[in-house]
């Protein structure tokens, strides 16, 4: 005789944002049913993935737009760990130096704490994008660029179903917008994210990358770095206030 025991359910958990406590990222989770608070850090692999598989079942639209580009849904825990251990963890760092600097009035009533998550979690969208096409030592083809470029829908298709805010949703789906709207993903223009914000989490989000070593290429200077972007303020992309606070918090912080 056998005896079957019930399947035992696992608790359904939603991300509620992230944070940085002593310069170290932590996803900020929340059991749906009993709404308790806890955090995760980037190594707890078995939690996260748990939580981002749950996160694309629940949005079909997930699987809808990597089956155009006949993609696999599944989910880059190695990614995930270098993303918060490196880039988004400063990213947020820099957008927040940037952010301190600018005026109120450039700010124009921007609330910090949205800064703050939508440059921590702006990459998610990352770890459904093949690792192929992330690491390629080489330029990427067209097709490749086109993968590429759907990481910031990814990151907000994901986290639309979570418990964060519908401003720093539309941060991280429109990071690599710009002020002459060249940037990728076309905006809706019933639904405009903030203009300051989007130019703060972007010019951030850069910078970054443009400092850190990446399989393609070396990683390049501070003046390096400032001297690309400043190519961007140039052809109007980035508005001089934001730059400005850019060049004046690396200088301080960035030697």
């Amino acid at each position: 005789m056998f005896l079957i025991y019930p399947r035992r359910e696992k608790k359904k958990v939603s991300l509620k944002g992230a944070v940085q406590i002593s310069c170290n990222s932590f996803f900020v989770y929340r059991e749906d049913e009993t709404g308790k608070t806890f955090l995760r850090a980037p190594k707890d692999k078995k939690s996260h993935k748990y939580v981002l598989k749950r996160m694309v079942k629940l949005n079909p639209e997930i699987s809808s737009l990597l089956g155009r580009y006949k993609i696999k849904p599944s989910v880059d825990t190695k990614t995930l760990q270098e993303l918060t251990g490196g880039h988004m963890n400063e990213t947020c760092k820099i957008a927040l130096g940037v952010y301190s600097i600018l005026s109120e009035s450039v700010k124009d009533g921007l609330e910090m704490s949205v800064i703050k998550e939508a440059s921590m979690l702006h990459d998610l969208g990352k770890v459904l994008i093949p690792s192929k096409i992330l690491n390629k030592p080489a330029k990427l083809n067209v097709k490749e660029r086109e993968i590429m470029n759907i990481h910031s829908v990814l990151g907000y298709e994901l986290l639309k179903t979570q418990k964060i805010s519908e401003k720093t949703l539309e941060l991280i789906k429109y990071h690599h917008q710009n002020m002459k709207h060249s940037g990728y993903p076309d905006l809706d223009e019933n639904n405009l994210p903030s203009a300051i914000g989007v130019q703060i989490v972007s010019i951030a989000d850069k910078y970054s990358a443009l400092r850190e070593a990446r399989v393609y290429r070396r990683k390049l200077s501070r003046v390096e770095a400032l001297l690309i972007l400043y190519r961007e303020v140039r052809e109007g992309k980035i508005l001089p206030e934001v730059y400005n606070a850019l060049v004046k918090y690396a200088e301080k912080f960035d030697k």
